[in-house]
């Protein structure tokens, strides 16, 4: 593979499979709002479609691993049996550094640590390699893998309306921002369905760079109230906006909505794909937590607008 993977992503995400939602039962809930001065939002489920609903909500097989591997240049010194075992292995290994990465980095202030997935693997494939297990030509081939991996097994497509709510927003002066849960690859996606681009640049047109909060850049993932003070704060320092001035957007109650209400934001449960909506009733911190918005369509948000 040729040292720059960014062509080979352009190609491999021009060949995405188109996905569509599946209506949900919830019924929209939309009033006028001249007090909105910002909007923020989620990716995940909620501007792209995911297949399984989120980002950590993956479907991991040996079958699209081994993809992975043939995409960015990744042999096997052994084929065969052996190779076979040595996916199951691999695929063992992940789920296991994921898991004690989260126990061991788990504490009262920092509740919901978030890994760096390109750390992880890295560490995985290097470590076989140096057992003559693996063959990796260059470094950059594990940034494609991964890549690759986590988009076979959690495919992604735009939300219906997305292009054309972030243009009308962006035309009419609104500040925009992003919190997700989110890695390396989430501005790479973003930037290829929004801009027709692929750069490895963070910043995300027309969304504002200093609102834009990935969970892997912080070590934290939501419901982590510690993204959306950031963000609060930056939107108070640049814009001079107060939270209630700032409306947040997520499919998930308990980790979009919940943590933007306690943050004092106004929110908006997305609620237009039946495999994204999470309204977590279990929930017992949700009890007194109802949205200010129900929207089933992105484009409904421009009908808060005066």
């Amino acid at each position: 593979m040729a040292k720059d993977y960014l062509p080979y992503i352009e190609t491999f995400l021009g060949e995405s499979v188109s996905l569509k939602p599946v209506p949900t039962l919830l019924k929209p809930f939309i009033k006028k709002d001249a007090g909105i001065k910002a909007f923020v939002f989620d990716v995940y489920g909620t501007l792209l479609i995911s297949a399984s609903g989120d980002i950590d909500e993956s479907v991991l097989s040996t079958s699209n691993l081994m993809q992975a591997f043939n995409a960015s240049d990744i042999s096997f010194v052994e084929n065969g049996e052996a190779s076979g075992k040595l996916l199951l292995e691999i695929l063992d290994e992940f789920k296991q550094s994921v898991k004690e990465f989260h126990e061991q980095e788990r504490t009262e202030e920092k509740p919901y640590p978030e890994i760096d997935i390109a750390q992880i693997w890295e560490g995985i494939i290097k470590t076989h390699q140096n057992r003559n297990q693996l063959i990796v030509d260059d470094p950059l081939c594990i940034k494609c893998f991964v890549f690759v991996f986590e988009v076979l097994s959690n495919r992604i497509y735009p939300m219906p309306g997305m292009k054309e709510l972030l243009t009308r927003l962006a035309s009419l002066n609104y500040p925009l921002g992003i919190i997700s849960n989110a890695q390396f690859y989430t501005p790479v996606i973003l930037n290829y369905f929004l801009n027709d681009t692929v750069t490895e640049n963070e910043a995300v047109a027309p969304f504002d760079p200093d609102l834009t909060v990935f969970s892997y850049k912080h070590m934290r993932s939501k419901p982590d109230m510690f993204l959306f003070q950031l963000l609060k704060d930056q939107c108070r320092h640049k814009y001079g906006l107060f939270a209630d001035e700032i409306l947040f957007i997520g499919n998930d109650m308990y980790r979009d909505i919940y943590p933007a209400f306690l943050a004092g934001f106004k929110t908006a449960l997305f609620a237009g794909d039946t495999k994204s909506l999470r309204l977590r009733q279990e929930k017992p911190e949700l009890k007194k937590v109802v949205p200010d918005f129900i929207i089933t369509d992105l484009m409904q948000l421009v009908t808060i607008l005066n």
